[in-house]
């Protein structure tokens, strides 16, 4: 498959999971397809975008030339062969919809308020009121600052190989 035919598997793919709707734009109209490629050969490798027109086999035919219905089908049929491929293209395509400062600005528009970077402004809170505020379910508990213990970390073994590698992994 060439690059433009790659490029356009990719258009096709990330608007079938992401249709768009009256005010969403599709995933292709935002560009979803580009940070999902590099999410693709960042995480899995240079020869992801291969690997993945591969694994859609006569799959990708239908993603390019078939009506929602077939497109749809198409990603059924790929998500029941390959859970695990499937579940990171669109895991990595819906982070990069919602990521898109247009989709940040569709979903203020639709009365929700969200910022791509809430950690610098935050959102606006009321003011914290103690009759309003105070859990009732009854769940939970807390322990007092005083009464809090260390823990003993030369026993979780965060030296161990195994750590160490969950810790890469991160």
């Amino acid at each position: 498959m060439t690059a433009t035919e790659t490029a356009k598997l990719l258009a096709a793919l990330v608007d079938t999971l992401l249709p768009g709707d009256t005010g969403w734009p599709t995933g292709a109209t935002v560009g979803v397809q580009a940070p999902l490629a590099a999410r693709l050969v960042q995480e899995r490798g240079e020869d992801a975008l291969d690997r993945l027109v591969a694994a859609l086999g006569d799959d990708a035919a239908a993603l390019l030339n078939g009506d929602e219905a077939a497109r749809v089908a198409a990603l059924t049929a790929w998500e029941a062969r390959d859970q695990d491929l499937f579940g990171f293209v669109r895991d990595a395509a819906y982070m990069a919809y919602y990521e898109n400062p247009v989709i940040v600005q569709a979903i203020n528009e639709h009365g929700h308020p969200y910022r791509l970077v809430p950690h610098v402004a935050g959102y606006k809170l009321a003011r914290f009121d103690l009759a309003r505020d105070t859990p009732r379910h009854g769940r939970g508990a807390w322990i007092r600052t005083e009464a809090v213990q260390r823990v003993a970390v030369e026993t979780l073994h965060l030296d161990d190989e195994r750590t160490q590698n969950w810790g890469r992994k991160q």
